[in-house]
């Protein structure tokens, strides 16, 4: 999937009464990061350290995963809308280079308890 047009692929649940969505983001590295430079990417990469820590300090992205042998990037965010979500994405510099699938997260009827509620409690 293409990076372009994320709201459209969304589905529109996510603030009923002011409640945050999870997105699943899975961020895959299209072969346009390959055509910097060294110093392109190290500057390119160091901003978005820079970026991706305020999100994560402002719980934005809850979660975090790198899949083994691979340059994508998985991980759990939070937002209040597909065009939140759209604009926090679009944050990252390097966003552009990347392919991005989204899919909305609901909670699991069996285990409707958020494990960030529960995990603080303890």
């Amino acid at each position: 999937m293409s990076h372009h047009d994320i709201t459209s692929r969304v589905p529109c649940r996510s603030t009923i009464l002011g409640v945050t969505v999870n997105y699943l983001v899975k961020a895959t590295p299209t072969g346009e990061l390959s055509t910097l430079s060294a110093e392109e990417r190290d500057e390119l990469m160091a901003r978005e350290r820079e970026v991706a820590t305020a999100l994560i300090g402002s719980g934005t992205i809850a979660w975090l995963w790198r899949l083994p042998d691979s340059g994508t990037s998985v991980g759990i965010w939070n937002a209040e809308s597909p065009e939140a979500l759209d604009a926090s994405l679009r944050t990252l510099p390097i966003f552009r280079y990347h392919s991005i699938e989204i899919t909305a997260l609901a909670a699991h009827p069996a285990f409707p308890t958020s494990l960030r509620a529960t995990a603080g409690a303890a």
